[in-house]
């Protein structure tokens, strides 16, 4: 990660730039992979976890970028794009009626309750960062990311946001992507 750090973000590196992203998100250097965004083509895989790695937002995430993100994503059962929606939902970044569309196209299931579902959600509105960070790994049992799915990453994404864990939840969501 502190390797990819001292790489400088440009054209020359730009094919590379999704994981050197990915290793510098999965440090924690969420300011130095940032210096990727102008190298980053909207709709890329670079793109989206920068989408997801940006502290402050003003404005939610372009649907087209969106979409573009998904038409390329060549992941198996299209993960990425299903963690990628994921987060940014989770994040409050995407608007609500592409969250509904994306999640009826790619088959995401947001709206399913169980009661892990609940009670993470409960503690997140709570404000409760001990029991989410708690519930959080609950839900992230399993032999890898392979296991995880969009929907159990959503609650996790969105909980974390609620309770003021919000960088633990923007990386939470990048390494997400980048692993799917």
């Amino acid at each position: 990660a502190y390797a990819a750090a001292r790489i400088p973000a440009g054209e020359d590196y730009a094919e590379d730039a999704p994981e050197l992203i990915g290793s510098m998100l999965a440090a924690g250097l969420d300011r130095d992979a940032l210096q990727w965004a102008n190298v980053v083509s909207e709709g890329s895989e670079g793109w989206a976890l920068l989408a997801l790695a940006q502290a402050e937002r003003a404005n939610p995430v372009d649907e087209g970028a969106v979409d573009a993100f998904i038409s390329d994503d060549e992941s198996a059962g299209q993960s990425k794009s299903g963690f990628l929606v994921a987060g940014l939902a989770g994040l409050g970044r995407l608007e609500s009626d592409a969250v509904g569309g994306f999640d009826e196209d790619l088959g995401l299931r947001f709206g399913r309750q169980t009661k892990w579902s609940e009670a993470i959600s409960q503690a997140g509105e709570a404000q409760n960062s001990v029991l989410v960070a708690m519930l959080a790994g609950l839900g992230m049992q399993g032999s890898g990311w392979d296991k995880m799915t969009p929907r159990h990453l959503f609650y996790i994404v969105r909980a974390l946001n609620q309770s003021g864990l919000s960088a633990e939840a923007r990386m939470i969501a990048a390494e997400a992507v980048s692993r799917g």
